[in-house]
C-alpha cells in the first residue's frame, strides 16, 4: 500500500488540471480497493460557485443531492465543519440523534448503495473546509478493517489533494510561519511520505525517541494535535514541500 500512496504523491507534483488530478484520484483510491467517494471543498455558509466536487457517487444520487441542496442538512458536512479529526459514520447507527429530514436523507443514501464510510476533513487557513468521504454499502466491519490498514495514508492523500488543489487556484500564502528547526522540519518530510517514527529513525540515524520528540516539537509550534493535521499545516506554511 505503501507504493499505492508514493505512487499518487509523484504524480500529483507534475499534475496542474483538475481532470487529470481527479483521474488519479480515482486510479489511487481504486488501487486501494476503495472505489465509491467523494471529494468535496467549500466555504461554510460561503457561495455556492466557490464549490469544487469530486465523486464516484451515483450520477442520479449526486444530481439529487445538489436540486434538494442536502448539504444543509447532511449530518456528515456539519461534522466535518466542526471536526478536523477522520471519523467512521453509518447510516444504521448514526451515533446522533436525527431529525425527520435527515432520517429521509439517509434511507435515500442508502438507496443508492452508501450505508457506512468514513470522512476525512480538511480546514486551512483561508477559511475553506474539504471533506473526503469514502462509502461503502457491504459489512461494516469489512469495510472499517479494510479502511483501517490504510487511514494514515488515506489522510495524507486528502491533505495533499487539498494542498495541490488550493495552490492551483488561489494565490500564494504570505510567508508569516512558525520556525522549525531543521531537524523538526526533516522529520516533519518524512512523515508526510508516509514514515512511520521508526523508519524515519533508521532514515536520519538517531533513536526512534528522538523523532518522537522532534516530530511533538513540530506540532506543538504547528499548533495540532495529530501528526497529519502537522503535515497540512506544514504544506500549507510551505515549510515543507509536497
Amino acid at each position: 500500500m505503501n507504493e499505492i500512496f508514493q505512487q499518487f504523491v509523484e504524480t500529483l507534483s507534475v499534475l496542474d488540471n483538475t481532470s487529470e488530478i481527479e483521474q488519479l484520484l480515482r486510479r489511487t483510491l481504486d488501487d486501494y480497493g476503495l472505489p465509491c467517494y467523494a471529494y468535496l471543498s467549500f466555504t461554510p455558509r460561503g457561495d455556492d460557485d466557490d464549490t469544487l466536487a469530486m465523486t464516484t457517487y451515483p450520477g442520479l444520487w449526486v444530481k439529487q443531492y445538489c436540486a434538494n441542496r442536502y448539504d444543509r442538512i447532511d449530518p456528515v458536512i456539519a461534522r466535518s465543519i466542526a471536526t478536523t479529526l477522520p471519523f467512521y459514520w453509518s447510516i444504521a447507527e448514526p451515533g446522533m440523534e436525527l431529525t425527520k429530514k435527515q432520517k429521509c436523507f439517509f434511507e435515500e443514501a442508502r438507496d443508492f448503495g452508501i450505508s457506512h464510510g468514513v470522512t476525512i476533513p480538511i480546514h486551512d487557513r483561508k477559511g475553506k473546509v474539504a471533506t473526503l468521504t469514502i462509502s461503502a454499502s457491504g459489512s461494516r466491519s469489512e469495510f472499517d478493517d479494510q479502511v483501517g490498514q490504510c487511514l494514515h495514508q488515506l489522510h495524507l492523500i486528502a491533505i495533499y489533494l487539498h494542498a495541490r488543489l488550493r495552490d492551483s487556484a488561489l494565490a500564494p500564502i504570505q510567508p508569516l510561519r512558525p520556525f522549525l528547526t531543521q531537524r523538526e522540519r526533516s522529520c516533519l518530510q518524512w512523515v508526510a511520505r508516509g514514515k512511520s517514527p521508526s523508519d524515519i529513525a533508521e532514515i536520519i540515524r538517531v533513536s526512534r525517541r528522538t523523532v518522537v520528540f522532534h516530530t511533538e516539537n513540530a506540532k506543538r509550534k504547528l499548533g495540532v494535535a495529530t501528526a497529519p493535521q502537522a503535515v497540512a499545516k506544514g504544506l500549507m506554511y510551505d515549510i515543507i514541500s509536497s
